[in-house]
């Protein structure tokens, strides 16, 4: 907790959480503070904070941003606390790396997936777990279509759900893909069922799904190997 002093007229002193991870370097931190500035919607009320911040560990600035209000008045200060953070900018995004063999042969789930993180990544939750939800529907497609030689006229128009029970034979892929489904499912819809499950749950199944897929293919390259 950061106490900033400015005067305007009054002295002001404003309280607020310095952020602990850089959003550029990802880096666990406690930000050097280069700079502030307060603007006030309401006199002595309410009003919007920006902090300059420099990360030590990769040395690069940032700013984050809050809204604060009216605390209390203590001798000739007045004290104003964060009412709640905002932003800190900018983000850098960092991409999420598959194997050779998933970014190879599983192009599209790779490149949906990637943006539904950087979504996430600012702030864009809400759009995020949609797309987290079509890129396990191109993940488990793809794997039908390629894997299991599914006729992709047959693939296509079924649905991701009867995709996965009537055509995906490997148990432990069949249990986390519908899974991730039906969390999936939760961030397309209008009622949510799972109201104790969030998109980390859902990027948790999705990531499952690519592990069994990958143990698959493992398991066959190994039965290619010849008894001497």
């Amino acid at each position: 907790m950061l106490k900033v002093e400015f005067s305007n007229k009054k002295f002001r002193k404003i309280s607020f959480n310095e952020p602990n991870i850089c959003p550029m370097c990802s880096h666990s931190i406690q930000p050097i503070l280069i700079a502030n500035k307060a603007k006030f919607y309401e006199e002595d009320r309410n009003g919007f904070f920006s902090v300059f911040f420099e990360c030590p560990h990769c040395n690069r600035t940032f700013i984050s941003a809050y809204e604060f209000e009216y605390k209390e008045s203590s001798g000739s200060y007045l004290h104003f606390k964060e009412n709640k953070f905002l932003y800190s900018a900018p983000i850098e995004f960092k991409r999420q790396e598959f194997s050779k063999y998933i970014e190879n042969n599983y192009p599209s789930f790779v490149k949906i997936y990637n943006q539904s993180l950087q979504a996430e990544c600012i702030g864009l939750d809400e759009i995020a777990g949609i797309g987290y939800r079509k890129s396990l529907e191109f993940l488990i497609k793809d794997f039908l279509i390629l894997h299991e030689n599914i006729e992709a006229s047959k693939v296509k128009p079924t649905t991701l759900g009867n995709c996965i029970n009537t055509m995906v034979q490997n148990p432990q892929l069949k249990t986390a893909a519908s899974r991730a489904t039906w969390l999936g499912n939760d961030h397309t819809h209008y009622d949510i069922k799972y109201t104790d499950k969030d998109i980390d749950d859902l990027k948790r199944l999705i990531k499952l799904s690519v592990n069994w897929i990958e143990m698959i293919y493992l398991t066959d390259e190994a039965e290619q190997l010849p008894k001497k």
